[in-house]
């Protein structure tokens, strides 16, 4: 299948909203119009085949340039010998010689052609020019309409695709805040203590480091870091939902808001992917007709046109990173993940939280353990205060936060610390506490 049906197909099946659609890059005008850019060139005697001799011989270059106005403005120049262009007068054999070298002035618009004493007239002025310009080694213009008007369209649609990628990552980033808003509401802890029965908390910790697992959008991981591109990141946001599915998550929820929000954030989610797709469709197309056009014309643009194409977001970058970044700050950090509070000894939660001179955290525990077998330096920068450690450095502040937000894991830490102090106290004899109690006692 062509590309230009394959694009047209797609446009209409990923139901892209209308006003998407009609900014997209209009293919198959560009590609009627490459057919008119051949067409000129062939009759200014330059095929493909003289232009790339001539460019490999540096007798010729296509110069694509900006200009004050923010569009292309292409051009070829031509270095064209001397001894031809100072031997061409009234006798020479035109015929010979590329048309851009003897070109006549255009049709009038009327459709009349220009009398004989014209083109003389207008021949030897250009003549002269063109020796001129030889002579002092300038480079020769080649007459050219189509490829300004190809060029004039294709920046104009990307202008176009800009101003709409900046709309939507505007809309995407006010979806966002009011997401993070609900989300803040429904997973918050209650005050003063917490209430399981009305607090999701615990559900959107489990929605949200499952999220966080899927790199959905943008990977951390070394071996494939990066941005998704959006066949990967629509795997990703698959595996998201079956993995809530399986684990029931959506339907666990206490209240009911919260299964409103979640819906909010699943169609935030379906829209970014929407827009990756829409912004590679895009991209692709481009990417096509710029090959295609060096395929015709053996111009030689493909390399140059990224660097001087005008684009502040279609061409440069995906909006995908920075909506993620937003979404990361706005509404993933609103519910605390335990393991950015995870002792990096015994990799569970810090309690109680013993915060070094060095300020770097350790569990209680872990600090006690340290201290008895006459450990002086810091496991993360290897300061000298293990031993200056005492009760004054527990960070009563992170203790109140962490009581607040993991109250399951702080209660379970300090019955682990419970336990095994006991062990340590009572060695051999110790019992633990999951078996049956002595009836008599």
């Amino acid at each position: 299948m062509k590309f230009g049906h394959a694009f047209k197909e797609a446009l209409e099946a990923d139901s892209y909203p209308s006003h998407w659609v009609d900014r997209a890059v209009p293919y198959r005008q560009l590609k009627k119009i490459l057919g008119k850019v051949r067409e000129e060139l062939i009759r200014n005697g330059y095929d493909p085949d003289t232009i790339q001799k001539l460019v490999a011989e540096r007798n010729a270059e296509y110069r694509l340039e900006s200009d004050e106005s923010r569009y292309l403005r292409p051009k070829l120049v031509v270095r064209p010998a001397t001894t031809t262009v100072s031997t061409l007068d009234n006798t020479t054999e035109v015929d010979s010689l590329p048309e851009s070298t003897i070109s006549s002035p255009p049709s009038s618009s009327t459709g009349t052609e220009p009398s004989p004493s014209a083109l003389t007239h207008d021949n030897a002025s250009q003549r002269k020019q063109r020796q001129e310009q030889a002579d002092d080694g300038e480079w020769v213009d080649v007459p050219l309409d189509a490829d300004a008007r190809f060029f004039n369209i294709l920046q104009q649609d990307v202008n176009e695709l800009d101003t709409l990628q900046g709309k939507e990552r505007v809309a995407m980033i006010e979806h966002i805040h009011v997401i993070g808003g609900e989300i803040a509401q429904v997973a918050r802890p209650r005050k003063p203590v917490i209430d399981f029965s009305r607090s999701d908390l615990y559900r959107w910790r489990e929605i949200l480091e499952l999220y966080l697992s899927a790199e959905v959008f943008f990977s951390t991981n070394e071996a494939s870091g990066g941005a998704r591109n959006s066949d990967r990141a629509r795997k990703q946001l698959v595996w998201f939902q079956e993995e809530i599915g399986k684990r029931q998550l959506s339907q666990k929820f206490k209240i009911k808001s919260s299964a409103v929000a979640f819906q909010h954030f699943l169609s935030l989610n379906a829209t970014l992917l929407q827009n990756l797709q829409f912004q590679e469709l895009n991209q692709t197309a481009i990417t096509k007709i710029i090959k295609k056009f060096d395929k015709r014309t053996s111009l030689g643009v493909k390399k140059m046109f990224p660097k001087v194409m005008n684009s502040a977001h279609f061409i440069s970058e995906s909006i995908s990173k920075d909506v993620c970044a937003q979404l990361s700050r706005d509404v993933i950090s609103l519910v605390p993940q335990v393991v950015d509070y995870t002792c990096i000894v015994c990799l569970s939660i810090c309690w109680l939280p013993i915060r070094l001179d060095c300020d770097h955290l350790f569990c209680i525990r872990c600090m006690i353990k340290m201290q008895n077998r006459q450990k002086r330096f810091c496991p993360l920068c290897r300061a000298d205060v293990i031993q200056r450690a005492n009760e004054t450095h527990i960070d009563m502040e992170l203790v109140r936060y962490l009581e607040r937000w993991f109250p399951k894991e702080t209660k379970e830490k300090q019955r682990n610390n419970e336990d095994e102090r006991r062990k340590e106290l009572l060695g051999d004899l110790y019992v633990e506490s999951a078996q049956p109690q002595c009836i008599v006692m």
